[in-house]
C-alpha cells in the first residue's frame, strides 16, 4: 500500500580517486530527521521547515564561478519562532559550476546538495528539498535572509569562516560487486596507525551517501573510527537498480565494501563492522552471516519479524496517526491488511485497485489516505522478493559482537516482538556477546521533535544515541 502523502547490491575490483573530497568545517552540534513514509517506500527525510528528498539529489549550480564571492564555507543559524539551529552552507566551484550543500548536524544532515541556486549580483535564491526556499543577500563576510516552506518561515544569518583541517581525511572511492559499480566516500582519522572501520548500510528506497550517512561518517571520524559511505545501487553515482534487487544483492554490495576496506591503508582489516538503520538493520544479520570479515554489527530500529508483518504494522501505525475513528478506522485497517497480503503475493491486485477506486468515488475518507501502488509501479515486483524475509532467521548465524538499538515509540518497527525474536535467535546461535538498548521515547528515526500542541523546537537526535554507538565500538575493538 502506498501512502498518499509519502515524503520520505563475486568479482571484485576497486580504486581510489586521487582528488580529496572537499570537506567543510562547521559548528559542532548534533541532530535529526524523521521519515514520514513506510519502511519500504521512497525515503524522504522531513525536517521542520526542511524536506530533504533522498530520491533526487541534483547538485545546485550557479554559472558565475570561479569568480563568485560566495565560494567558501559559511556558518550560522536558522531561526524560527524563537528557536535557533546551527547550520552551514558550503559553496565550492567545480569546473564552471558553483555547487552548494547544506549541513545541520542538529538535523543529522551533512553536505546535503541544494536542488538549485541562482545568484544575481549580491542576492542569492536557493531551493532545498523541493519546497524550502532561501532568499538572501551577501557581502564578503555575511549571508543573511529569509526561508519559507509549506509549514512556516524564518530567518537565517551566516558568516564566512576560514578553511580548517578536519581530524580525518576524505577520498572518493569506487568498488564493484559483479557488474554493479558502487561510488562512495572513505573517511579515515588522521594521525597514522590502523583504525577500526564501519561500512554504512542504506535504508529503504533510493539513498545516497549524503545527509544522514555523511553525518555518521563525520561523527565516527572525529572519534577515531573510519567510515565508508556509498550511494545505494541505482542512486547517486552508483549503477544498478535497487528496485530490482533482493536483499541478497544488497548484502553483496555491502560485502564488497567490506572487502574493499580490508585493502585500504590505515584500516585494521580485523576490525571492520557494519552499521544499518531500519531496512539496513534488517539486512545486517544477512551480511554478517555471509562473511567472517565482519567484526561487529550495529543495528538501529532493527526489525525482528518477517518484512510483510513489519510493513503491515507500519501502515497500520500510519492510519492511526491520521486520527481515523469508527467505521473509517475499521475499513482502513481492513484495507491495509488486504493490501499488504496482495502486495506480498501479487494475487488480487486488479480487484484491490478496483475496490479502492470505488471507495474513493463513494467519498469514504479513509480511501483518500490509503492508496495502493499504481498498476505499473515497480513495487508489485519488488515487494514479493523481500516480503517473506525474516531477519531473525539470520541473527542466529551471527557470532560477532552485536549492538541493537531500538526506539521505544517506533512507528515502523514492532519493538517488543522484534527484541524478543532477535534475542532468541542470538541465544539459539550461542552468541552471548550482544547488547540491546531501547530508548523509551524515541521514534523510528531516533530523532525527537515536539508533539502536537507543543511549542516549536528544532528536532534533536535522541540523547545518548550517537555517543552509545561510538563508545561501544571503541570499547569493543580496543586492545584486540
Amino acid at each position: 500500500m502506498r501512502r498518499s502523502n509519502s515524503l520520505e547490491d563475486s568479482i571484485f575490483s576497486a580504486r581510489i580517486d586521487e582528488a580529496p573530497i572537499p570537506v567543510p568545517p562547521y559548528i559542532n552540534g548534533m541532530i535529526s530527521t524523521k521519515g514520514v513514509t513506510s519502511t519500504l517506500r521512497h525515503l524522504f527525510l522531513r525536517l521542520p521547515g526542511l524536506v530533504l528528498s533522498m530520491a533526487t539529489l541534483s547538485q545546485a549550480q550557479v554559472r558565475t564561478c570561479p569568480n563568485s564571492t560566495l565560494i567558501g564555507n559559511w556558518q550560522g543559524t536558522m531561526s524560527r519562532q524563537g528557536a535557533d539551529v546551527a547550520v552551514a552552507f558550503d559553496f565550492v566551484c567545480a569546473d564552471t559550476d558553483l555547487q552548494v550543500s547544506f549541513t545541520s548536524l542538529q538535523q543529522r544532515a551533512m553536505e546535503y546538495p541544494f536542488d538549485s541556486a541562482k545568484q544575481n549580483e549580491n542576492q542569492v535564491d536557493l531551493m532545498l528539498g523541493g519546497d524550502t526556499n532561501f532568499l538572501g543577500k551577501f557581502d564578503e563576510r555575511e549571508l543573511s535572509g529569509t526561508f519559507k516552506d509549506g509549514d512556516g518561515s524564518g530567518t537565517f544569518h551566516l558568516i564566512r569562516v576560514g578553511d580548517r583541517q578536519l581530524p580525518y581525511s576524505g577520498s572518493d572511492v569506487v568498488f564493484r560487486n559483479g557488474d554493479v559499480t558502487l561510488s562512495g566516500s572513505l573517511y579515515i582519522p588522521r594521525g597514522g596507525g590502523l583504525y577500526p572501520a564501519i561500512v554504512m548500510l542504506q535504508g529503504s528506497g533510493p539513498e545516497t551517501r549524503w545527509g544522514a550517512n555523511r553525518f555518521w561518517a563525520d561523527y565516527f571520524g572525529r572519534r577515531g573510527i573510519a567510515a565508508l559511505i556509498y550511494d545505494k545501487r541505482g542512486s547517486g553515482k552508483s549503477t544498478g537498480d535497487w528496485k530490482t534487487a533482493d536483499f541478497n544483492a544488497l548484502a553483496g554490495d555491502a560485502l564488497a565494501a567490506v572487502d574493499f576496506l580490508q585493502l585500504q591503508a590505515g584500516i585494521d582489516p580485523k576490525k571492520i563492522g557494519i552499521h544499518g538503520h531500519s531496512q539496513g538493520a534488517s539486512i545486517a544479520p544477512l551480511i554478517a552471516s555471509k562473511s567472517k570479515s565482519v567484526a561487529f554489527v550495529l543495528a538501529d530500529a532493527a526489525n525482528g519479524v518477517p518484512m510483510w508483518q513489519s510493513e503491515f504494522f507500519s501502515q497500520e501505525s500510519y492510519v492511526r496517526e491520521l486520527g481515523f475513528k469508527g467505521d473509517d478506522l475499521v475499513n482502513a485497517d481492513r484495507f491495509v491488511e488486504r493490501a499488504v497480503q496482495v502486495e506480498r503475493t501479487g494475487s488480487g491486485r486488479d480487484a484491490l485497485i478496483r475496490d479502492h477506486k470505488a471507495a474513493l468515488q463513494s467519498g469514504q475518507a479513509w480511501a483518500k489516505e490509503t492508496e495502493p501502488p499504481p498498476a505499473d509501479s515497480y513495487f508489485w515486483k519488488f515487494f514479493p522478493m523481500i516480503a517473506n524475509y525474516n531477519p531473525a532467521d539470520y541473527w542466529k548465524h551471527v557470532n560477532v559482537p552485536v549492538l541493537i538499538v531500538e526506539a521505544g515509540n517506533d512507528e515502523r518497527v514492532q519493538v517488543e516482538p522484534s527484541v524478543a525474536a532477535i534475542q532468541t535467535a542470538l541465544r539459539e546461535g550461542h552468541n552471548p556477546d550482544y547488547t540491546i538498548v531501547v530508548f523509551p521515547n524515541a521514534p523510528h528515526t531516533l530523532v525527537e521533535r515536539p508533539k502536537t500542541g507543543e511549542p516549536f523546537r528544532w528536532p534533536h537526535i535522541t540523547p545518548g544515541y550517537a555517543d552509545l554507538l561510538a563508545s561501544w565500538v571503541l570499547y569493543r575493538e580496543s586492545g584486540k
